[in-house]
C-alpha cells in the first residue's frame, strides 16, 4: 500500500481493518483502530479479527467466512473487544474486496458510544415529547414538508374518529380525506391541510357535520430557518359554542324583550302624552265653552235688558204714533174747514172780515198752514225710526235662541248696524256694497253677535276717521258677508292667534279677548268660516262664509 493511501485510512475517523478470510488474520489496520481500541499497531498485525469480535454471532460469521461463505454486512451493531478489556460498541459494516487475484474482506466500523448517547438523549426528548402530546388537551396533527402525517396524539385520533386500520396502515391520504369529509367548510379545511410550507399562522372554527364545533391554529415547524413540516392543533369548543350561543340566544331574546318593553312603555307614554293633550284639550275647551256660555248669558242678560227697554219704549211710542195720525187727520180736517171759511171771506161783513184777516196775519195763518203739515209728517218719520230701532233690539236681544230659521243675513247686518251704530258714526264711515244674498237657515241672533263684533272691531281699529266697508255675495252653496277697515291691521305674528280665547292687542280693560273667538264658535256651529285678510297699516278683512242650507251644515260637521 502506499504512503498516500495510508495517509488516506489514518485520517478516517472510524475504525478501518483488512482481513485476510483463510487465516481471518488482519492484514492492516488504520491509525483510528489503534486509538479507539488500544491496541498498537503491531499487535493489531498479529491478531485475528476473531480476538476483536468476540460476540457469538460474530464467531459465526467468521467460521462461515473461513469456510469460504463471503457475506456482505451493512451497519450491524456489535461490540469490539478494546486493549483493557472494556467494550466498544461499534456500528460495522464488511465488503468483500478482490486485490491481485484474492479476495480480503474490508471492515468499516463506527464507535456508537457518542451517537448512542445522542439517541438515548433524542430518544428522551421523543418521550417527553409523546408525553406532552397525549396529555394535552388539544389534538395535535403534524404533517411534512411533502404532505405526509408525521404523528398525531391519541386525542386527535379519537376527535376525528380516525378508524384503527387506517391508522395501522398509515393511509395518510385516506385519512386526510376522512378529517375533510366531517367538515361542512369542506374545501377550507382540505385547503388548509394542503398549506404546509407557508410561514403564516392560521387560526379556523370548523363546523362538523354531526353538530360539533373544532378550534384549529396551525403554524409552520421550523429546522433552522427551514419550513419542514406543520403542526395543527385542535380543540372541541362544542360545549364553548354552544354556551356562547346560548348565551346570545338568552341576550337577544333580553333585548327583543327589552325592546318590546320598551316599545310598551314608549307607547303607554305616547298614550299617556296622547291623554294629556286631549285633557289639555278638553280643558281649554271647556274654559272657551265656560267663557263663552258667561258671554252668552251676559249677551242674553244684555238681550233681555233690551227687550225690556224696547217693551216699555214701544208702548208709548204705539199710543203716541196713533195720536199723531189721529192729529194729523184732525189737522187736516181743521185746513179743509179753514179753507171752506176762506173761500166764504167776500161774503162777510168788513168788521167781521177786517179781524179775520188781522189774526190771520198776526199768527202767520199761511206758513202755519205749510209748517204743520211738514212737522206732522217729520215726527211720524221720526216715530218710524224709532220703532225700527226698538224692533233691531228686539230682534238682536234673542241671543238665547238656538232654533234655526230662514233669515236674511243683509237684514241682520242692518239690525245690527243700528244697534252699534253710536260705535260707527264718529269714527267711520259706513260703506255697504250688498249682493242681494238669498236666505239661509241659522240662527239670526247668533250671526247678529257675530257681525255685531266684527263692525266693533273695525271701529276700534280705526284710530282717527276711515271708512268700513260692508259687502256681501253667494253661488250656489255659499253665501259670505264681509266687513272690511281701514284701519291699523293686524301683526303677522298675531294673524294665527287672533281665534284663540282671551288673546288680544288691545290695551288692559279694552277688551276680554273673546269676541273673535265666540264669533268663530258660532260660525262654526254653522258649518262655516272665516277668513282674514290683513296687512298693517292698511286695514283687515274679515269674510263670514256659510252654507245655505241644513243639509250643508251637517255634511260638514260630519
Amino acid at each position: 500500500m502506499s504512503s498516500l493511501e495510508k495517509l488516506m485510512l489514518d485520517h478516517s475517523p472510524d475504525i478501518m481493518l483488512l482481513v485476510e478470510p483463510t487465516e481471518l488474520r488482519i492484514i492492516m489496520a488504520n491509525r483510528a483502530t489503534g486509538q479507539l481500541l488500544g491496541y498498537s499497531e503491531e499487535q493489531l498485525l498479529t491478531m485475528p479479527i476473531t480476538d476483536i469480535e468476540s460476540s457469538l454471532q460474530d464467531v459465526f460469521y467468521w467460521e462461515d467466512v473461513r469456510s469460504g461463505q463471503y457475506l456482505n454486512i451493512e451497519a450491524q451493531e456489535g461490540l469490539y473487544q478494546c486493549a483493557d478489556t472494556s467494550l466498544l460498541t461499534v456500528s460495522k459494516s464488511v465488503r468483500v474486496v478482490d486485490h491481485e487475484g484474492r479476495r480480503l474482506l474490508l471492515i468499516r466500523a463506527k464507535d456508537m458510544r457518542n451517537e448512542r448517547q445522542v439517541e438515548d438523549a433524542l430518544e428522551q426528548t421523543l418521550s417527553q415529547l409523546r408525553a406532552t402530546l397525549e396529555s394535552t388537551g388539544n389534538g395535535i396533527l403534524v404533517i411534512d414538508w411533502q404532505g405526509r402525517i408525521a404523528s398525531m396524539n391519541r386525542l386527535f385520533s379519537a376527535m376525528w374518529q380516525i378508524p384503527e386500520e387506517l391508522l395501522l396502515d398509515r393511509r395518510d391520504a385516506d385519512i386526510l380525506t376522512l378529517i375533510c369529509q366531517q367538515v361542512i367548510d369542506e374545501a377550507l379545511c382540505r385547503s388548509r391541510l394542503e398549506t404546509i410550507v407557508d410561514r403564516i399562522e392560521t387560526e379556523d372554527v370548523f363546523r362538523l357535520r354531526d353538530g360539533r364545533v373544532f378550534e384549529c391554529k396551525s403554524r409552520p415547524q421550523y429546522l433552522g430557518e427551514r419550513i419542514v413540516g406543520r403542526v395543527f392543533g385542535f380543540n372541541d369548543i362544542t360545549q364553548r359554542t354552544q354556551g356562547e350561543e346560548a348565551l346570545r340566544d338568552s341576550r337577544d331574546r333580553l333585548e327583543e324583550r327589552v325592546r318590546e318593553r320598551t316599545t310598551d312603555l314608549q307607547a303607554a307614554n305616547a298614550h299617556l302624552q296622547a291623554e294629556k293633550q286631549r285633557q289639555e284639550e278638553l280643558i281649554r275647551k271647556l274654559e272657551e265653552a265656560q267663557n263663552q256660555l258667561l258671554q252668552s248669558e251676559k249677551m242674553a242678560s244684555i238681550g233681555q235688558l233690551a227687550a225690556g227697554v224696547a217693551h216699555e219704549i214701544n208702548n208709548p211710542v204705539g199710543f203716541v204714533s196713533s195720536n199723531l195720525g189721529t192729529l194729523q187727520r184732525y189737522i187736516n180736517n181743521m185746513l179743509r174747514l179753514l179753507a171752506a171759511y176762506e173761500e166764504s171771506e167776500e161774503t162777510m161783513v168788513d168788521a167781521v172780515l177786517a179781524d179775520i184777516r188781522r189774526l190771520k196775519k198776526e199768527i202767520d195763518a199761511a206758513y202755519l198752514r205749510e209748517d204743520v203739515v211738514v212737522l206732522l209728517s217729520e215726527s211720524l218719520d221720526g216715530l218710524q225710526r224709532v220703532k225700527r230701532i226698538v224692533q233691531d233690539l228686539k230682534n238682536f236681544s234673542h241671543v238665547d235662541r238656538s232654533e234655526h230659521e230662514v233669515a236674511n243675513l243683509e237684514a241682520g247686518m242692518e239690525s245690527t248696524l243700528n244697534v252699534v251704530w253710536n260705535e260707527l258714526k264718529y269714527k267711520a264711515k259706513v260703506v255697504k256694497e250688498y249682493g242681494n244674498i238669498p236666505a239661509i237657515e241659522c240662527v239670526p241672533s247668533q250671526l247678529n253677535q257675530v257681525f255685531m263684533n266684527l263692525l266693533v272691531n273695525a271701529a276700534h281699529a280705526i284710530e282717527e276717521q276711515g271708512v268700513i266697508t260692508i259687502s256681501s255675495g253667494h253661488d250656489d252653496t255659499l253665501v259670505w258677508v264681509e266687513v272690511s277697515d281701514t284701519g291699523k291691521g293686524i301683526a303677522p305674528e298675531h294673524l294665527g292667534r287672533i281665534f284663540e280665547p282671551f288673546f288680544t292687542t288691545k290695551p288692559v280693560g279694552k277688551g276680554t279677548g273673546l269676541g273673535l273667538s265666540l264669533s268663530y264658535s258660532i260660525v262654526n256651529k254653522h258649518g262655516g268660516h272665516i277668513d282674514v285678510r290683513s296687512q298693517v297699516g292698511q286695514g283687515s278683512t274679515f269674510r263670514v262664509v256659510l252654507p245655505r242650507t241644513l243639509t250643508a251644515v251637517a255634511d260638514a260637521t260630519n
